[in-house]
């Protein structure tokens, strides 16, 4: 149980970060169902605008998105194999990516990670690989994944950088682990986790992220959690479990760190709840009058630190939804 020095830590570090203030309601986030109010504190947010395609080719159940330098987006519109970047105002910039398997082409791609040098990453899943990419599109690289002893395929669902250790993480879906690549060696080093419930175990890991101190924080839908895991890949805790009330996930899909808060996304209760680093419950996305947000099938999320931003990628409404943290 949280203790009261604990809860008052915790009310600063949200103050610091802007998320208590009064915002407007997005229309577009569809109806704000949730459960019993007096069960849930609402985490506020201000100024909805909507990411959609370019005109007449619209995105279409985009998984994940990441927030590049000088506030860039880059959407992941995997079913049409290409990534979509605008401008930190909402703006389409350009494009990149086609259907292929060539050194800049992508597959069904899941996946999407900014790292502070301006490098793009995405988890090209079709193609059983990485990709690395300039900050404007340009290929710079590709890996494939090693193959898994068992003899089932490689499936990278996301990658997350640590450039402070050189190091990239990619989820492997169908393996049940996550590959560790070591980006000054260029060399895969041993895989962390395995199949299963328990402490380091996975069951179908999908997005990821991680923290400024370097702790990895991976998102199984199966095992409905998240589980947080040292720099030198040694279990740290569980953040959620299974269930639908305030603190508990049901279908978990994305989740990203501002500062010591963990936002996580459940794309089947349609909300977006608020964790710190030690998994307590603090409270989920609200609008102006306090009620929980309930956005269609909420997936990939990323955070602009810099303008306190974030975004959510609504799979099934074919759009990300920026909200202003302050």
């Amino acid at each position: 149980m949280r203790s009261s020095k604990a809860n008052a830590g915790m009310q600063a570090v949200l103050r610091g970060a802007g998320l208590l203030i009064l915002g407007a309601a997005c229309a577009c986030l569809g109806d704000k169902q949730s459960a019993p109010r007096a069960s849930i504190q609402g985490i506020r947010t201000a100024n909805p605008t909507v990411l959609v395609g370019p005109q007449g080719d619209p995105l279409e159940m985009p998984s994940d998105v990441a927030v590049g330098r000088e506030g860039s987006v880059y959407v992941l519109d995997g079913v049409h194999h290409r990534v979509v970047v605008y401008d930190a105002e909402g703006q389409i910039r350009f494009q990149f990516g086609t259907r292929g398997s060539e050194p800049g082409q992508l597959l069904f791609p899941l996946g999407i990670a900014a790292a502070p040098d301006g490098k793009i990453y995405v988890a090209d899943s079709g193609n059983h690989r990485f990709q690395i990419f300039a900050a404007d599109g340009a290929p710079l690289g590709a890996v494939l994944m090693p193959s898994s002893p068992s003899g089932v395929p490689p499936d990278p669902t996301d990658v997350a950088v640590d450039l402070a250790r050189q190091r990239l993480y990619v989820a492997d879906n169908d393996n049940h682990h996550v590959a560790v690549y070591d980006l000054a060696n260029g060399t895969f080093e041993p895989v962390w986790g395995g199949p299963g419930q328990g402490q380091r175990q996975f069951r179908f890991p999908f997005l990821m992220d991680v923290s400024p101190e370097g702790y990895l924080l991976v998102v199984e839908p199966i095992n409905t959690r998240v589980q947080v895991l040292s720099s030198s890949g040694k279990f740290v805790n569980f953040i959620g479990g299974w269930g639908v009330k305030p603190g508990q996930l049901f279908r978990p899909k994305g989740v990203a760190v501002l500062e010591s808060l963990v936002f996580v996304t459940d794309s089947y209760l349609g909300s977006v709840q608020v964790f710190d680093m030690s998994g307590n419950f603090f409270g989920v996305l609200a609008d102006a009058a306090g009620a929980p947000i309930k956005f269609t099938t909420p997936t990939g999320l990323a955070i602009d630190a810099k303008r306190k931003r974030l975004y959510v990628v609504e799979l099934k409404a074919n759009q990300v939804c920026r909200v202003d943290l302050e």
